[in-house]
Order: C-alpha cells, then sequence, then structure tokens
C-alpha cells in the first residue's frame, strides 16, 4: 500500500563540491606556542649579548683605570729615587726599589737603579783602619790594663740596628710641620725595621700623613695628581677610617675614567661625564669638558652630512652653556634636517673621524 507520506514533494538536496575544503579555522596553538618561543629566544639572545658588550666596555674602562693609577705610583716612586741617592737615604733607597722589582711587566731602567743604590750602600759602609798596637813595657810596679767599656748599638727592637725612637720622633715633628713626604718616609723605615713598635701611634701618625697628602692631591691643579691620591687613599684604608677621602677617590674615579674616553667614543664620553657633572657640576672642569663632548658630537655628524642626528647633542650643550656659535650651527642643522628624505636616525656608536655608511633611500640611516 502506498502512503499519503511517499506522494508528497521532498524538497531538493544541493550538495556542495567544495565543502570537504574549507580551511580549519587558522593555526593551531602549538603553531603559536612555536612562534612565542622562537620570539622569547630571539629576545633573550638580544638581552644576552647587550649585557656582554656591558660588561666587556666597563672591563676595558677598569683595566685602563688600573694601568694609569700603577703609571702613576711608578713614576711617584721613580722621581723619588735621585733625591734618595743624593742623601745617602739608604733604607727608604732599599724599600723603594724592593717595591718596584715587585711590578710586572718589569719597570723600564731600574737595572741601573739598583746598581747605583748598590754603589751607594757600599761607600756608606765604615771603613776600618787598622790602629797600632802598643807593647807595654814590663815594670815590676804595672798592673793588667783596664778592660775598655763596650760600645753599645742603638737597638730599639728585633734585628733593628736603628734608633726608632728617635724616628719616631722626628715623624712626630714632620707632621705637625705638615711635611707629609718626610714623614710617610721616616714611618715607612720604622714599619720596616719593626711594625710592633708603638703600633698605636705610628699607624695613627701614617693615616694622617697619608690622607693629608691625598687630601692636598685630589683638590690641586694638576690632574696627573689623582692617581697617586688614589694609590694613597688605598693604602690609607690599611691603617684606618679615611673619612671624606672616600668621597674624594670615588669622584677622582669618575674623572679619570671619564678622561679615558674623551675624543675617542662620544657616546661613552658623554654617559661618563654626565654622571659625574650630576654628581658635582662644579668638579674641575667637567662642565666644559661636557659642552665640547656635545658640540664635537654634533659637529661628527654634520661631517658627515647627517644634520638631524646633530641637533640633539647642539641642544644638549646649550643646556650646560650658552653660546651664539653653536645656536648658530643648532640653526643650521634644523634647517637642513627640515629640507633632508628621508630623516636620518641616529648612529649611537660614531667614533670621531669614523666615516658613516649612507643609507639606501627610503631606510633611516644607522
Amino acid at each position: 500500500m502506498v502512503s499519503l507520506d511517499d506522494t508528497q514533494p521532498r524538497p531538493a538536496v544541493t550538495i556542495d563540491p567544495y565543502e570537504d575544503d574549507l580551511p580549519a579555522g587558522g593555526p593551531g596553538c602549538t603553531i603559536w606556542a612555536i612562534i612565542g618561543v622562537v620570539i622569547v629566544g630571539f629576545a633573550v639572545v638580544i638581552i644576552a649579548l647587550a649585557a656582554l658588550a656591558g660588561w666587556t666596555s666597563g672591563q676595558r674602562v677598569a683595566q685602563m683605570n688600573a694601568t694609569a693609577t700603577q703609571n702613576a705610583a711608578i713614576s711617584e716612586q721613580i722621581n723619588r729615587i735621585p733625591a734618595d741617592i743624593a742623601s745617602g737615604n739608604t733604607i727608604v733607597l732599599h724599600a723603594r726599589l724592593n717595591y718596584l722589582l715587585t711590578i710586572t711587566p718589569g719597570v723600564s731602567g731600574l737595572d741601573g737603579f739598583v746598581q747605583t743604590a748598590t754603589a751607594v750602600y757600599l761607600n756608606s759602609q765604615p771603613t776600618t783602619t787598622p790602629t797600632p798596637t802598643i807593647t807595654p813595657t814590663a815594670s815590676p810596679t804595672q798592673s793588667a790594663p783596664l778592660p775598655l767599656p763596650e760600645t753599645t748599638a742603638a737597638v730599639s727592637g728585633p734585628g733593628s740596628s736603628f734608633d726608632l725612637a728617635a724616628l719616631l720622633v722626628e715623624a712626630q715633628q714632620a707632621v705637625s710641620l705638615n711635611e707629609w713626604d718626610r714623614a710617610i718616609e721616616t714611618l715607612d723605615v720604622i714599619l720596616a725595621a719593626d711594625s710592633s713598635f708603638e703600633a698605636a701611634t705610628v699607624r695613627r701618625l701614617m693615616l694622617q700623613a697619608l690622607t693629608s697628602k691625598a687630601l692636598t692631591l685630589y683638590r690641586g691643579g694638576d690632574v696627573g695628581d689623582l692617581a697617586e691620591a688614589n694609590v694613597l687613599a688605598d693604602r690609607a684604608e690599611q691603617f684606618g677610617d679615611i673619612g671624606e677621602l672616600n668621597y674624594e677617590r670615588y669622584i677622582a674615579t669618575l674623572y679619570l675614567d671619564a678622561l679615558n674616553t674623551v675624543g675617542a667614543n662620544y657616546p661613552a664620553a658623554i654617559q661618563a661625564l654626565s654622571k659625574l657633572y650630576r654628581e658635582t657640576p662644579n668638579y674641575r672642569d667637567v662642565t666644559q669638558l661636557l659642552f665640547n663632548q656635545y658640540v664635537a658630537y654634533g659637529d661628527a655628524w654634520v661631517a658627515q652630512g647627517e644634520f638631524c642626528p646633530a641637533i640633539g647633542p647642539y641642544q644638549s650643550a646649550l643646556t650646560i652653556l650658552s653660546s651664539g656659535e653653536v645656536s648658530a650651527k643648532l640653526t643650521n642643522a634644523e634647517t637642513m634636517c627640515s629640507q633632508a628624505t628621508p630623516l636620518p636616525g641616529i648612529d649611537t656608536t660614531l667614533t670621531p673621524g669614523t666615516p658613516q655608511p649612507v643609507a639606501p633611500v627610503g631606510q633611516v640611516g644607522g
């Protein structure tokens, strides 16, 4: 039997031949995870390379400062040797030469000083002259010769042939007269002969002499004295608290580090000088040095035909010191930059005298 439903019209079914080729809805979670890992990996590599570059730069600057400090100490000791030879002060001369002999690499010309010091020492030794022996004439009334009193050397400490008490008085007198060099040398002799002799007094006097000498050098006008002052401050710490010298040494170190970069790398010099300028803008010539480095940095960009990067250094220079000449340079750089297409970017690695590559048209230079 045929049902009525079987005779009813049925809706047509349309089959899309491309239905199975439809996309699944984009990349899955796994692909996004892989992309994220790659991006993080690149970021870690970039950070590691930046940290390595900063560490290498810091090591290089520290090494340059240490070399300058050691060279200043060597020069100071060598400059004092002729005076020791002229005065025949063999004890201080011996201590000074022993210090120089421990330095690696060896100090040039030191062999000649050693030979001269040996000759001075030999000439300082007393010569023995034979004394005639008197043969006593036999006499029934002559008594036996009386024994001569024994001579005693001025010994004031184990293994010492110096009058340490007298040397201490001399050191106290030198300190009272602000003769710091003489006081330090005399106290060095005492310490070399017997470090336990009047230890508290000797250490106090040495601390006073070293800190006072260092402070004089820090506040002097000669930049070459700063490295020697740092050496004296370091040594003074062995004898006690150096007080204000801590800050003086810190500022002097910043200044010497900055000088090592001036004229070699403008961004590094500007960074080092800016740190010192923020700390104490009136220290020596730091203001003028920083101003000059900003201007020189801008001039270096202009010399390369890059006017836009020169604007920032010129503006920074004018915030430190006013200058009509620099104002004119800034105006010219701004005018030329406004006419430039495209605007070049700043290459912070610009080094004096190094030609910079020209970027292709449509790209940012640097």
